[in-house]
């Protein structure tokens, strides 16, 4: 079994990667999701649950982070070269003030993970009776977490020990009731935004919940793959369990804000109208009409200018008098039908030769043809 020191130690090498990485792809998507939180303020109201939320994971990741740090340093450098068992013996006190501290940084961002997806199910299937599971899941998990720390706050005999019953039975519980509370929601998240795509894709073509509904499945999916991780390694009694603990912080905090993200472009996507091609857009932009939430616009006062144009032309003259003797043409013609029918074939063609008929009392020159 791989020893304490050694998972010291790569727990100060990841340490040092989450110092350069997670701070910067973490903090950046938690601005971006702050930004669309926050935006048009004026118009819409903002929900600061989410935000506060938000706020929440970030300080206590960054905070779980220092105490990561701390550690390091306590057990290699200040403390443990001085305890009985060394380092690895410092590592494998589970009563120390930073491993509690640590224990109840990442048992709250659990809970306020949970508690979100939740909302956010609720929300969306707009029944309480829907999301009663996932809360006694959730009480559930408060009750284990506040177990779970009084119990490695207390830890005496044990204390060196994290797999023994005293404390793996609460640490079970919390992975557990944590895995099956998040998976539940996001199943039935899932589910909701996959009947309401799949009823409306009769509809339109373009549905904007299509990209949400992946990004769930993946979320969800990521974060249930790292807590059964933990729980594997935990139930085979493996160090390897400190360095998955150290990785799911992380991953709370960008699942949280990664939901939000995608479902912020997928509603300005919406609203740019995707549907009317981009020429309805373009038009939109430059005739200074703005486009609301319920698909209407926002009229605005136009300026109109109307030319007026006068012709004159001498044609319109010339044109008259060949309407007129089109008309007259047409007359003749209609006699030398009728004269036709009276004097036969041959006489018609002998009138038609001549250029001229009587009958009707009027006479064609061949040259007005």
């Amino acid at each position: 079994m791989v020893s304490l020191a050694t998972v010291a130690s790569l727990t100060e090498w990841k340490q040092r990667f989450e110092f350069n990485v997670f701070p910067g792809y973490s903090v950046f998507m938690f601005m971006l999701a702050m930004f669309i939180m926050l935006r048009d303020r004026r118009r819409r109201q903002v929900n600061y649950c989410m935000v506060a939320a938000g706020c929440a994971l970030l300080v206590l990741a960054t905070a779980e982070l220092g105490v990561n740090i701390a550690r390091v340093y306590q057990g290699f450098i200040s403390r443990g070269p001085f305890m009985t068992g060394g380092p690895e013996g410092y590592f494998a006190d589970v009563s120390t003030t930073t491993f509690v501290v640590k224990s109840c940084f990442y048992n709250t961002q659990t809970l306020i993970l949970d508690a979100v997806v939740i909302y956010r199910t609720y929300v969306v299937w707009q029944n309480f009776f829907v999301v009663v599971v996932p809360i006694i899941g959730w009480c559930g998990l408060l009750a284990g977490s506040i177990g779970l720390n009084v119990a490695l706050a207390t830890a005496s005999s044990h204390k060196s020990d994290v797999f023994a019953a005293q404390t793996g039975q609460w640490i079970t519980s919390v992975y557990g009731l944590t895995l099956a509370t998040n998976l539940s929601s996001t199943l039935l998240l899932a589910y909701k935004i996959w009947t309401v795509t799949r009823k409306s894709a009769q509809y339109s073509s373009n549905n904007f919940l299509t990209p949400v509904l992946r990004v769930i499945i993946e979320s969800g999916a990521i974060y249930s793959m790292t807590i059964t991780t933990a729980l594997i390694t935990f139930a085979i009694k493996s160090n390897g369990v400190y360095v998955v603990l150290d990785m799911i912080s992380p991953i709370i905090s960008i699942v949280f804000n990664m939901l939000i993200i995608r479902v912020g472009m997928a509603s300005e996507f919406s609203n740019s109208a995707p549907s009317q091609g981009t020429w309805a857009a373009a038009l939109s932009e430059r005739s200074g009409l703005r486009r609301r939430l319920d698909g209407t616009f926002e009229m605005r006062d136009l300026e109109v200018k109307i030319t007026q144009v006068v012709e004159v032309d001498s044609e319109y003259q010339r044109a008259a008098a060949s309407d007129k003797t089109l008309s007259g043409i047409s007359f003749a013609h209609t006699e030398v039908q009728l004269r036709g029918e009276q004097l036969g074939i041959e006489e018609e063609d002998s009138l038609r030769n001549s250029g001229s008929f009587s009958g009707s009392g009027n006479a064609v020159e061949p040259s007005a043809v």
